[in-house]
């Protein structure tokens, strides 16, 4: 009852003007997708996807008006003032895979801004996405940019699409209601993080890596110094020398965004990032306007470092008990994730129950041996 009931209140549209994200989300967007290459996407608003629970355009959801309100209490899932959610992404155009995916949050009422990084081997279910073979997170904007392409569609609505697809798929499975989304590519990051005059950051290490298949070169001394715009995109897309793999990537990500929005928002004044956004819109690709992005550069402004906060989404890579085989998948966990999403990405006046979060199991593995489904629901 409660599932049917949150599904129907999602059909009720808000027509409410939404704050919009501002110039320092650009700079948030670069930071985290320093791995991926990325080329232009169609700028307009995406559109509702039919198919899932959760609107996926910024709509909320509002109680029917009634004379008698003791007889129709306010449906719970009703959306929060002043609080909105972004879908964060790039694409390898090798691979044409999201290596790298981001959720964050802006609360005006409380001045926070919340940060929540999805691994890129995140598990997901291919016979719930409706996938013939698809099994992690970075492939789901994949199958559906080949399904695009072989449609017919150009490059770029391609993309658009899939984006779409991606967006729809998040809001639907983590019961949260995602209003835009960003996406940059590597030339992008170079510029942006130039435009700002670099960022100081301790490299915990000596980092050296070649990819020429991927004209990938890392060189980096370990130490605190400033680095330019290709020595960032190094630092984030430097993932070998890590005990953990991506997970240890995913970590210093973590810390470098939190570095350079600091720095950002202390050295690059309002008026001076506003002057910025032409130049560096023409190098993200996202559903806000330039109006938009200027709306809202006051209020992320005005949050201080100490409220913004990074963490990856609750789960784990798991050791077979019998074989010891380590998994190539991070496995979400029900309850933790759950968790994450009510602390940093709830976007309703209540917290999302278990009954509703991945209801149809997207990020579970029922057909796996047990102790994997047993660690996404202990």
């Amino acid at each position: 009852m409660e599932k049917d009931n949150f599904r129907n209140t999602q059909k009720k549209k808000n027509k409410k003007s939404r704050v919009l994200f501002i110039a320092a989300v650009y700079i948030l967007a670069v930071v985290v997708i320093a791995g991926i290459t990325v080329t232009a996407l169609l700028l307009h608003k995406p559109s509702v996807d039919p198919t899932p629970q959760f609107p996926t355009d910024g709509t909320t959801a509002e109680p029917e008006q009634t004379t008698d309100a003791a007889a129709e209490p306010e449906d719970p899932y009703t959306r929060k003032k002043g609080f909105y959610t972004f879908l964060i992404a790039g694409v390898d155009d090798v691979s044409m895979s999201t290596d790298v995916l981001m959720l964050a949050s802006l609360d005006t009422e409380s001045g926070s801004i919340h940060i929540v990084q999805i691994p890129r081997d995140t598990f997901v279910n291919k016979d719930v996405g409706g996938y013939s073979n698809v099994t992690r997170v970075n492939a789901v904007f994949t199958a559906e940019y080949n399904r695009q392409r072989a449609s017919g569609a150009t490059e770029a609505k391609a993309k658009h699409l899939a984006m779409q697809d991606l967006q729809a798929r998040l809001s639907a499975a983590l019961c949260i209601n995602i209003d835009e989304y960003v996406l940059i590519n590597t030339t992008g990051f170079r510029n942006v993080i130039d435009a700002v005059g670099g960022i100081w950051y301790d490299v915990p290490q000596d980092m050296d890596y070649e990819d020429p298949e991927q004209n990938l070169y890392i060189h980096l001394d370990a130490g605190y110094q400033r680095l330019d715009g290709e020595q960032c995109e190094q630092l984030i897309r430097y993932r070998k020398g890590y005990a953990t793999g991506d997970i240890g990537r995913v970590e210093l990500r973590g810390d470098f965004l939190v570095e350079a929005l600091r720095q950002v928002k202390s050295n690059i004044t309002i008026g001076d990032m506003i002057a910025m956004i032409p130049n560096l819109i023409r190098n993200v690709s996202t559903s806000m306007s330039v109006a938009d992005i200027v709306a809202y550069t006051k209020s992320v402004y005005g949050i201080g470092n100490e409220d913004i906060y990074v963490r990856t989404l609750s789960g784990s890579t798991l050791q077979d008990p019998v074989t010891g085989a380590w998994s190539s998948h991070y496995y979400l966990n029900k309850e933790d994730a759950l968790a994450d999403i009510n602390e940093c990405l709830n976007v309703y006046k209540t917290d999302i129950s278990e009954e509703i979060f991945d209801a149809e199991g997207f990020f579970a593995d029922r057909s796996s041996d047990s102790y994997i489904y047993d660690y996404y629901l202990s």
